[in-house]
């Protein structure tokens, strides 16, 4: 994490990268989680900075609310990595096992 946080945080400008709020309460959030897959899966493209909203609050990916945000994160992690030629078995692979 120590070298992917400083490329996510020049990426975000310091901006959530769902909302665009900026505020000092951002926090870098693993799209791709789970037991062990968090870091196994971890690169520049599947951490992101959210707002304390976008992330802890009812919407936010770990709110009560918050599955349709987190879904939508992993939908467009796995765009991304279709865009860079990855098959279908490596984003599955890539993703912790699953496509969206």
């Amino acid at each position: 994490m120590k070298k992917i946080a400083p490329i996510v945080l020049e990426r975000s400008g310091g901006l959530c990268e769902n909302c665009g709020v900026g505020d000092y309460m951002c926090q870098l959030h693993h799209i791709v989680g789970g037991n062990g897959k968090r870091t196994q899966h971890q690169n520049k493209f599947s951490v992101i900075n959210l707002c304390w909203d976008c992330h802890h609050g009812t919407y936010g990916v770990h709110g009560r609310e918050g599955k349709a945000l987190d879904l939508k994160l992993k939908i467009q992690l796995q765009d991304i990595y279709f865009s860079q030629g990855y098959t279908e078995e490596e984003v599955r692979g890539k993703l912790g096992g699953k496509l969206y």
